[in-house]
């Protein structure tokens, strides 16, 4: 193929359904999920073996000459190409590229906005959509001559090769945001410094009332925090506004520096949380699964409080705490009763807050690259792939 010409899939591809069953699985292989892939991004999240994933079902078989491209819920966009051999979910298509194109041309075509959309659109079942071989053999696209597929696919290598870097920069600036924590307060269980022990009750305002408010206009706009504006790492989305006629009642309260917690499953235990900040009036509304908790001037910071409840340990503690039925369980008012930490000087909170501060910058920095290599990899996608 040396001209530009439209093609099918099906004349570049092969999806590779070579399937081995349970028992012969060898146990230290490593197995692929549909939840070991990212969405979106290509990258591979975690590289489980056989034996630790307790494979019950006959599996692919994939090596490095595959792309791995997820069937199930097609909108997600997980395609990776794997840099070592294992077995994969049946949800999971194996391709191999024919000599006719070039392998990373076709994984960026399969995560082109044009296939995802023909595959969402293709897709099949109203719980657990899925796209069949035969459609996904069926997409048509313009394919040019190997050399120019090999262009391209580089060019976009290495834009996700600096959006890999700027990512993992953010993960590292968020895991020092920790480091720093354990090394300024220790552990708060253990107490290694000896500070006086404290219920979290007796150190913020759990839940505080909205009847301290006052007489308000049912006009006044506040923010609006529904549980998916606040993420797992801290950040809050506070563009929604509402007025007060429709948030007064029916919603959470809370203020300016107030930290949320999510306290149902399954947000809690993935760490939901941030200080309230920057918002409309100084006042905000939200999600009646957060419960609220308010610093006490001079005993403890609000930057503070948000990290030591997002500690791995304290959300522990609070998931043996929960109460209710699966899927509803949530943690209770009480937990706040029960959970005694050191509590440390206040000074010393401060300080920890201005490091943090700093750090944010940096981290402001860092998003900001993100969003512009980001915009720049979406264009290049469309410049190469929107017919």
């Amino acid at each position: 193929m040396s001209k530009w010409e439209k093609v099918r899939l099906g004349d570049v591809i092969v999806i590779d359904k070579k399937q081995v069953e349970v028992n012969e699985l060898d146990p230290d292989s490593i197995y692929i999920g549909l939840e070991h892939i990212e969405k979106d991004s290509g990258i591979i999240t975690a590289k489980p073996t056989v034996s630790e994933s307790k494979i019950k079902s006959s599996k692919f078989r994939f090596s490095t000459s595959h792309i791995l491209y997820g069937k199930l819920r097609p909108y997600l966009n997980k395609v990776a190409r794997p840099n070592f051999n294992g077995v994969c979910s049946t949800d999971i298509y194996p391709i191999l590229v024919t000599n006719k194109a070039n392998k990373n041309f076709v994984y960026y075509i399969l995560r082109s906005p044009s296939f995802v959309n023909y595959a969402s659109t293709k897709s099949s079942g109203a719980n657990l959509p899925r796209i069949n071989e035969k459609d996904v053999m069926e997409y048509q696209f313009t394919l040019p001559p190997l050399d120019i597929q090999k262009k391209i696919a580089h060019e976009l290598d290495l834009t996700s090769i600096i959006l890999d870097l700027q990512r993992y920069h953010l993960q590292e600036l968020n895991q020092l945001i920790k480091s720093v924590f354990y090394e300024m307060f220790g552990d708060p269980l253990r107490n290694e410094q000896g500070w006086e022990k404290k219920r979290i009750s007796e150190i913020c305002v759990i839940n505080p009332n909205k009847s301290e408010m006052g007489e308000l206009n049912d006009d006044t706009l506040f923010t609006f925090i529904p549980m998916n504006s606040v993420s797992d790492t801290g950040e809050m989305d506070t563009s929604q506004t509402r007025e007060y006629r429709e948030v007064k009642t029916g919603y959470t309260y809370f203020r300016e520096n107030d930290v949320l917690f999510a306290k149902i499953t399954p947000c809690m235990e993935n760490g939901k949380g941030a200080v309230a900040r920057n918002l409309c009036n100084g006042i905000g509304f939200g999600s009646t699964e957060f419960h609220v908790l308010r610093p006490i001037e001079d005993v403890t910071d609000s930057e503070w409080l948000y990290r030591l409840t997002s500690l791995p340990a304290f959300r522990a503690h609070a998931e043996k705490n929960m109460t209710g039925s699966a899927g509803q369980k949530r943690v209770p008012v009480s937990f706040f009763d029960k959970f005694l930490i050191g509590l440390p000087p206040f000074s010393l909170q401060q300080k920890y807050t201005r490091i943090v501060n700093q750090i944010e910058s940096q981290k402001s920095l860092v998003k900001q690259s993100i969003d512009e290599t980001q915009r720049l990899f979406d264009s290049l996608m469309s410049k190469y792939f929107d017919d």
